[in-house]
């Protein structure tokens, strides 16, 4: 199954649609207007949070981003493998307690990437960078996990984008 996620063009807080192959809404990500950390929520269609994503607020080299349940506990944290690397490589930690292995590998910039559970890819991530607004196309056969490969696209996209805000 193909997703396309497409950051709205004009939204506060950095709201996206999420759509099937089909062109069918099937998850809604909004974003919170005034917050320092990029804190986002991908719901159900009928408004149900399902995961929430939020960057570190404070960073010394690297920043990172947290991926957390419904209830705001986290489940993983991204943070990219090196400094200097000419691979986009994150590592993806998990909570104490839990049991997941995921990685991400991508290429240069990030354009695609797969993300791999247990060394598997499970899903592959294409960006389209566009003047307006970035949108993604995530394509998976776990159709069960897809909003939690919504919440990784989105996780990503406020690792770019911190990074973006500090360059400037």
């Amino acid at each position: 199954m193909r997703y396309t996620i497409k950051n709205k063009i004009v939204s506060f807080g950095g709201s996206s649609t999420v759509r099937d192959e089909a062109g069918n809404d099937v998850f809604i990500v909004s974003g919170r207007v005034f917050t320092f950390t990029k804190f986002k929520t991908v719901r159900a269609l009928d408004r149900t949070p399902l995961f929430n994503i939020r960057n570190r607020f404070f960073n010394i080299l690297l920043p990172k981003v947290y991926l957390m349940n419904e209830k705001g506990e986290i489940i993983l944290t991204f943070k990219k493998r090196k400094f200097f690397s000419l691979r986009q490589n994150f590592d993806i930690i998990p909570a104490p307690g839990l049991n997941l292995n995921y990685t991400i590998d991508g290429d240069l910039i990030g354009r695609h990437y797969d993300i791999l559970e247990n060394g598997v890819p499970v899903a592959h991530v294409r960006r389209n960078f566009n003047l307006v607004k970035d949108s993604f196309y995530l394509e998976t056969d776990l159709t069960e996990k897809a909003a939690f490969f919504v919440a990784f696209v989105i996780a990503l996209d406020n690792y770019y984008d911190k990074l973006q805000e500090e360059d400037r």
